[in-house]
C-alpha cells in the first residue's frame, strides 16, 4: 500500500463508525482532551509521539469517550511499525471486548487482521479471516478490500475467483487503473487470454494525468507484450510494446523487447534499430546488457559475419569491464561502505510504513542497484533501520535528560528542607483547629439564642455601645434626688432604651436567620480549611519520603534505556546486515547473468570465426 492511501485509511479507521472522513464531510467531536492532543501529533505526521501519548493515556485511562477509535488507532500504528504480533493481539482484544453489533468495527478489525495474515505468508488463514468480512459502505476501503482479496486469491491460485472480485469492486477515483491492471494478470493467470489481454490493452490505450498512472500504463503494455512474445504472436506484441514511453522507466525492456519481436518475424534489420540504440545510449540495465548480445546475433542472422564478429569482440570488452566493477562493488558492499552510508536513512522522523521511504545518495555502485533500492524489501527494511536509529537517538536524548531529572529532585528537596520548618510551624499553631472551634461556638451560642430568644445577643456593635450608655445612663440617673427635672431625664432614658430593645427585637428574627445562613455557608469552608491542615501535615511526612522514590524511579527508567540500548544497536545491526545482503544478492546475479552472458558471446565469436574461415576467400 502507498503511504498516502494507508494515510488516509488510517484517518479514516480513528474515527467512529457511520462518521468517517470519507463518508462525511462534518467535522468528528473530541470528547477527550489525550485523543484529540493524539490526533493533533497524528496529523502533523508525528507518529511516533502520537503513539506514545496514546499508550500513555490508555494506561491512564483518559479516554473515556474515544475507548474503540484509540484501540483501532493503536492497532493501526502498531501496523504501520510493523509490529504484527502486537497489532494482531490488540485487533483480537477489540473482536473480544466489541459489541456484535457494531458491525462496521468488526469488519475494519478483520480488514486489519487479514492483511497481517498475508503480509506474513498466510495465505489461507488470510483468506479463512476474509470470509468475516462485511460489504464496506467507503469506496476507498471497498477498493482496497478487492485488492487485498484479489492477491490473496492469485496467491491461493483462485485467479478466475480474483479477476471476478476485481470486476465487480467498486472504484473511486485514483484506484479503477490499480484494479484493472490486477484484473488482467488474474484472467491470464487463470487461463483466460483473450479476455484478460482486452483489459490491459484498454488499459494501455487510457490517458493518464499523472506520473503514477503513466508507468502503470507503461507496465500493462510492457507486460502485455512479453506475454504476447511467449504466445508466439510477436506481430502484435511488437504494438503494444510500441505504446511504451521513450521516457519512462520501461523503455530499456520494451525496445528490447520490440526487437525480439522484429527477429521472430524474421525482419532483423529493423530489429537492429531498437537494439543498437540501446548500445548506443548504453547502461548497466539487463535490457541493455543483453542488446549486446542480440545485435552480433541480428548481423549473423543477416549474413554479415564480420560485422557479427566485431560486436561480440565489443561486447565480450564491455562484460569483462563490466564483471570488474561488479567485483569491485561487491567488495565494497562486504567492507561496510553501504552500511555506512545508511546514515542518511536518519531523518530525525520516524512513522513506519507511513512516511516516505528515505532516499540514498552516493551509493557505491548504485546503478547496479536501482531495483533493489527502490523494491520493496530494501525499503521496508530501510525503514526499520531509520525507526531504529531515530529510536536510539531519542533513548539517548532521554538518558542525557536524567541528569536534569535528578537536578529538579535536588532542587525541589532543597525548597522543602527550607520551607517545611515555616509551614510545620505554622501547623503547630493548629489555626485550622482553632477556627474550627470558633464556628462550633457560634453555632452553639446561635442554638442557645433560638432557645432563649435574647435579642441583644445579636445585636450590632453600635447598638450594643447605645445599650451600655443608656444603662449606665440610668445608672447614673437613678443616683439624682426625686425632682421632677430628674424624673423626665429618667422617663426620657427609659423610652430611649425601650425603642432601642423595640428595634432590636423587631430584626431579631432576620438577623437570626442571616446568621444562620452564613455559619452554614462557612461550614464546608471550615471543614475544607481543616481537611488542607491535614493533608500538608501528611505531605511534610510523605515529601521527603518521596524524594529517594523519585531518585529510584530515575534510576530505573536510566536502567531500562541502558538495557534497550544494545537490543537496538543489535536489532539495528542486523537490519543493516539485511540491507547489504539484498544488496550483495542483486549484485551476485547480476555477476552471474554477466557470467552468461560473456559465456554466450564468447562461444558465438568462436562459432563466428569459425564460419568466418571456412567462408570463401577467407584468411589462413
Amino acid at each position: 500500500m502507498r503511504p498516502r492511501r494507508l494515510l488516509l485509511l488510517l484517518l479514516w479507521l480513528a474515527f467512529a463508525p457511520g462518521n468517517s472522513v470519507a463518508a462525511s464531510d462534518k467535522p468528528q467531536q473530541v470528547l477527550d482532551l489525550h485523543y484529540g492532543e493524539v490526533l493533533f501529533h497524528f496529523y502533523q505526521q508525528d507518529y511516533f509521539t502520537a503513539i506514545t501519548h496514546l499508550m500513555v493515556a490508555r494506561e491512564e485511562n483518559l479516554l473515556q469517550h474515544h475507548g474503540k477509535e484509540s484501540e483501532l488507532l493503536l492497532g493501526g500504528l502498531q501496523l504501520s511499525y510493523g509490529m504484527l504480533d502486537q497489532a494482531e493481539a490488540q485487533f483480537h482484544r477489540l473482536l473480544d471486548t466489541g459489541d456484535d453489533s457494531d458491525s462496521e468495527l468488526r469488519d475494519r478489525v478483520w480488514y486489519y487482521l487479514t492483511k497481517i495474515n498475508y503480509q506474513r505468508g498466510h495465505y489461507q488463514k488470510a483468506y479463512k479471516t476474509l470470509q468475516d468480512i462485511g460489504k464496506p459502505r467507503d469506496k476507498a476501503l471497498a477498493a482496497e478490500l478487492a485488492l487485498l482479496s484479489a492477491g490473496i486469491e492469485m496467491e491461493l491460485g483462485k485467479n478466475a475467483e480474483a479477476a471476478e472480485a476485481l470486476e465487480n469492486a467498486r472504484a473511486p477515483e485514483g484506484w479503477k487503473e490499480y484494479l484493472e491492471i490486477n484484473r488482467g494478470i488474474a484472467l491470464m493467470r487463470a487461463g483466460e487470454i483473450e479476455q484478460g489481454r482486452q483489459v490491459l490493452d484498454k488499459l494501455g490505450k487510457q490517458s493518464a494525468g499523472t506520473e503514477e498512472l503513466r508507468a502503470l500504463r507503461d507496465r500493462a503494455n510492457l507486460g502485455l507484450g512479453y506475454q504476447l512474445l511467449r504466445a508466439g504472436d510477436p506481430e502484435l506484441a511488437r504494438e503494444y510494446l510500441n505504446r511504451v514511453r521513450l521516457q519512462g522507466p520501461f523503455v530499456q525492456a520494451a525496445m528490447l523487447g520490440a526487437g525480439w519481436a522484429d527477429a521472430e518475424l524474421g525482419d532483423y534489420e529493423s530489429a537492429l534499430t531498437p537494439w543498437m540504440n540501446l548500445v548506443t545510449v548504453g547502461g548497466h540495465q539487463p535490457a541493455a546488457q543483453e542488446a549486446r548480445l542480440a545485435v552480433p546475433y541480428a548481423l549473423a542472422q543477416m549474413g554479415d559475419g564480420r560485422r557479427a564478429a566485431d560486436f561480440y569482440e565489443q561486447a565480450l570488452g564491455y562484460y569483462d569491464s563490466e564483471q570488474q566493477q561488479i567485483e569491485q562493488a561487491i567488495d565494497a558492499a562486504r567492507s561496510g561502505t553501504l552500511i555506512s552510508l545508511l546514515s542518511q536513512a536518519d531523518t530525525g522522523t520516524s512513522g513506519g510504513w507511513l512516511n516516505d521511504a528515505p532516499t540514498l545518495k552516493g551509493v557505491p555502485s548504485g546503478r547496479y542497484l536501482v531495483d533493489v533500492l527502490a523494491g520493496n524489501s530494501f525499503q521496508e527494511s530501510l525503514k526499520n533501520y531509520r525507526d531504529l536509529g531515530y529510536l536510539a537517538k531519542l533513548l539517548n536524548q532521554w538518558l542525557d535528560n536524567m541528569d536534569i531529572y535528578y537536578a529538579m529532585v535536588d532542587a525541589r528537596r532543597q525548597a522543602y528542607e527550607q520551607r517545611a520548618p515555616k509551614i510545620r510551624e505554622r501547623l503547630d499553631k493548629q489555626e485550622a483547629a482553632a477556627l474550627q472551634a470558633r464556628w462550633q461556638d457560634y453555632r452553639d451560642q446561635l442554638a442557645a439564642d433560638r432557645k432563649d430568644g435574647n435579642p441583644l445577643d445579636l445585636a450590632t456593635g453600635k447598638e450594643k455601645s447605645q445599650w451600655a450608655l443608656l444603662e449606665k445612663v440610668q445608672t447614673q440617673l437613678a443616683a439624682l434626688p426625686d425632682q421632677p427635672r430628674f424624673n423626665d431625664m429618667r422617663a426620657k432614658a427609659q423610652w430611649l432604651k425601650g425603642v432601642l430593645y423595640w428595634q432590636l427585637q423587631a430584626d431579631y428574627k432576620i438577623r437570626l436567620w442571616d446568621v444562620h445562613k452564613q455559619l452554614a455557608a462557612l461550614e464546608p469552608q471550615v471543614a475544607e480549611t481543616l481537611d488542607k491542615h491535614r493533608q500538608i501535615d501528611a505531605a511534610l511526612d510523605n515529601v521527603k519520603a518521596g524524594f529517594a522514590g523519585y531518585n529510584e524511579r530515575i534510576d530505573a527508567l536510566r536502567a531500562r534505556i541502558l538495557a534497550l540500548l544494545p537490543r537496538i544497536a543489535a536489532a539495528r545491526g542486523q537490519s543493516g546486515q539485511r540491507l547489504q545482503h539484498l544488496a550483495l544478492e542483486e549484485l551476485e546475479t547480476r555477476k552471474q547473468r554477466l557470467v552468461s552472458y560473456r559465456s554466450q558471446a564468447r562461444y558465438a565469436l568462436a562459432r563466428s570465426y569459425d564460419q568466418l574461415s571456412r567462408s570463401p576467400g577467407a584468411r589462413p
